[in-house]
């Protein structure tokens, strides 16, 4: 079976619209009446009740405390002072000090840099730290070679800070002030 021609099907779909359809058109636009007023400007819409500006209060007045169980909470002024300069108190300074660092005894010094008083110029004085390989250092390489790490593997303990010996010295005078040893 073959579909219908082009005019064939036309006609058929004219006899179905022509009077069997339930389809109903849409109801006409009809505008309605503008708006005879604009809408209202942002002051206008905005009630100036809803934000309240604050203000500081005028004129003498007398403050009064409320009775102690009545459940009221007062305030104290905090950023705005009307009184007279005379009858304003000078504000409190605070004073902070840090307490003055205590140097340790210079045989407790251990890898980082310490408070000391110099045993040799009696400076106090954070102490000069430089790393040197020690025998930790070294006999770690030793170990290493001889289980068969060569080509320059051996060598990485002489430059790991954790096995290397701490020598400090007194950035003032320039004595060594103690060794710690790994």
């Amino acid at each position: 079976m073959e579909p219908p021609s082009y005019d064939e099907a036309n006609r058929h779909l004219s006899v179905q619209t022509a009077g069997l359809s339930d389809h109903t058109s849409p109801p006409a636009y009809t505008p309605g009446p503008s708006p005879s007023t604009p809408p209202p400007t942002y002051g206008e819409a905005v009630q100036p009740s809803a934000f309240p500006v604050l203000t500081p209060p005028t004129g003498p007045f007398i403050l009064v405390a409320p009775p102690a169980n009545s459940g009221i909470t007062v305030h104290p002024l905090t950023q705005i002072d009307e009184r007279p300069a005379a009858a304003r108190r000078a504000p409190t300074v605070a004073v902070v000090s840090q307490p003055q660092p205590v140097p340790i005894i210079v045989s407790s010094l251990r890898d980082a840099p310490g408070f000391v008083l110099c045993p040799h110029c009696q400076q106090l004085v954070t102490s000069k730290v430089t790393y040197v390989a020690g025998k930790a250092a070294w006999c770690t390489c030793v170990i290493l070679a001889l289980l068969g790490l060569f080509c320059g593997f051996c060598l990485i303990p002489l430059c790991m800070r954790s096995m290397q010996d701490a020598h400090h010295s007194c950035p003032h005078c320039g004595k060594k002030l103690h060794i710690y040893e790994r």
